[in-house]
């Protein structure tokens, strides 16, 4: 049997620019940098080193202000968790479950077989 599964809709342009600056205004840090280099991550298919998100034409920088935004952002973690979850709530029917996985962990797997911080 085959799981129904429901679209999430469009979210109307006015309701995507209030997300948008609720979520600028809690990167803290480097808030321009950062959030382009959002825009980069959510609309680039491939990269494959952090470098290249910077040949996105909506990160207007250059390609050592990837890593710099990334370095001196401080997102306040949890509000922006909490306004991720505001709005999957407003966007998902209530009859539906809405799985969420993201590693925001700030520290290296080091138990982890695959990365070369164990081999050491």
């Amino acid at each position: 049997m085959k799981k129904k599964t429901h679209p999430i809709p469009d979210m109307n342009s006015e309701a995507l620019k209030e997300f948008r600056q609720a979520a600028y205004e809690l990167l803290v840090k480097a808030k321009d940098a950062t959030f382009e280099l959002m825009d980069a991550v959510m609309t680039m298919r491939n990269a494959a080193c952090l470098a290249e998100f910077s040949l996105s034409p909506l990160f207007t920088r250059q390609w050592s202000s990837v890593y710099e935004a990334l370095q001196d952002s401080r997102p306040e973690r949890k509000k922006l968790m909490m306004l991720y979850i505001k709005q999957l709530e407003q966007q998902v029917p209530a009859t539906e479950h809405v799985l969420v996985a993201i590693d925001f962990c700030s520290m290296g797997q080091t138990g982890c077989k695959n990365t070369q911080r164990s081999n050491k």
